[in-house]
């Protein structure tokens, strides 16, 4: 029987080095894994040839939107459930970024705001504004005025002007700010039962 040369020192560190790179995420942008690595751009491009690993899907994607990217990553349980209006409205964002990569991450875990259940309209005071509607029932913008004038609903009893609230009567303020605690309360129940019956569902 003859044996085999024991591999040279050589070979075990090119065997090491391809270990260790085997288990990298090779579909991050160089940027991204030579932050992780405490490494240089160009040396992770070195070792993305040196192992044969592919390039990035993203490859020459903006450094912004990269970072945007690791954002969603990191603040994933916030934005879960949100509506692509309110997440612009909470986070800035613009409403071009529909087309790009931030919003293919995040549209899996988004909430359709434009799909807004009948069962949710006809449980909403229509007495309110339509800011307060909106802000209450986490529409996007201009959606409860559309709904309004499109289903011939009587203006609101309270109305807004320059920002202030506009009341004629003695306890209007009153009753206004009553009206929009009970609406929060109502709408808090119907969306923490909406996510019990959607973790239910889950665990189906």
């Amino acid at each position: 029987m003859t044996n085999l040369p024991a591999p040279s020192r050589q070979q075990l560190r090119r065997k090491a080095f391809l270990a260790k790179w085997s288990a990298v995420d090779w579909s991050k942008q160089n940027t991204e894994l030579g932050a992780e690595m405490g490494l240089s751009r160009e040396r992770i491009r070195q070792i993305r040839q040196l192992v044969g690993a592919p390039k990035s899907p993203y490859h020459g994607r903006m450094r912004k939107s990269a970072e945007a990217l690791q954002w969603a990553k990191d603040n994933l349980d916030k934005l879960k459930g949100l509506s692509g209006a309110e997440l612009g409205r909470k986070y800035g964002r613009m409403p071009h970024w529909r087309g790009g990569l931030l919003y293919q991450f995040l549209k899996p875990v988004l909430r359709d705001g434009r799909l807004i259940r009948k069962n949710r309209w006809g449980m909403m005071n229509f007495r309110l504004p339509n800011r307060d509607l909106e802000r209450i029932w986490r529409l996007p913008n201009n959606t409860a005025g559309s709904y309004r004038r499109r289903n011939q609903r009587p203006p609101p009893r309270w109305s807004f002007k320059r920002g202030h609230p506009q009341f004629s009567g003695r306890g209007q303020l009153k009753a206004y700010h009553q009206a929009v605690k009970a609406e929060e309360r109502n709408s808090a129940r119907h969306f923490a039962q909406a996510l019990s019956r959607r973790r239910n569902a889950d665990a189906g």
